[in-house]
């Protein structure tokens, strides 16, 4: 099954996300495997959400899409989040039988030489590199597709900061996700 990869700490998860793994779809994927991270080397993860509250978001946000899976893997195996370790988990156990797409931002695209064995997951992989503004194109190495998917004004954080603030999420999150937020009192105190 043509498999492509969207990990991030989605804390929480929003529709931009969502809109991107559609994106993603349209190029002939299968299956788009959500991965939660346990704990990104490159970025700090803002508190508010639990490991747990963030897979029951991303679960609620994609049940009624049959094309994708939340892989919880990152998180049970704790420690730093490398994407080869990932992929070749993945492929070990037999949840991938051939070589993933591995979505990714291109506002890590500078940072991308630097990840554990950059080289070899860009072998490994088929990368495909999204669009995080609109600025201009931004330099990448490695071979890769650039996607010319939907650009979305807003992050986890500027969600994170809308809740916080009182602000109705109507259209950044999916409903259900936004009713989670609200019963659990998710994010009311967040600053960043």
């Amino acid at each position: 099954m043509k498999t492509a990869i969207l990990g991030g700490s989605f804390n929480p998860v929003h529709s931009g996300h969502i809109a991107l793994a559609e994106d993603v779809m349209k190029l002939g994927y299968e299956r788009i495997l959500f991965i939660p991270t346990s704990n990104p080397p490159h970025k700090i993860l803002i508190g508010g959400a639990s490991d747990e509250n963030r897979i029951e978001m991303l679960n609620l946000a994609l049940k009624d899409r049959k094309w994708a899976e939340v892989w919880d893997g990152e998180i049970r195996r704790g420690g730093f989040s490398y994407s080869i370790d990932t992929v070749r988990e993945l492929k070990d156990s037999g949840l991938i039988d051939s070589r993933p797409g591995l979505i990714i931002g291109d506002d890590l695209a500078g940072g991308f030489s630097s990840w554990k064995h950059a080289d070899d997951l860009a072998e490994e992989t088929a990368i495909l590199l999204a669009r995080r503004n609109s600025g201009p194109r931004v330099n990448f190495p490695y071979k890769c597709q650039r996607l010319e998917n939907t650009l979305w004004p807003y992050s986890s954080t500027d969600v994170r900061k809308h809740i916080s603030k009182g602000t109705d999420l109507k259209g950044m999150v999916p409903s259900a996700v936004a009713e989670y937020i609200e019963e659990k009192g998710l994010y009311n105190d967040a600053t960043t």
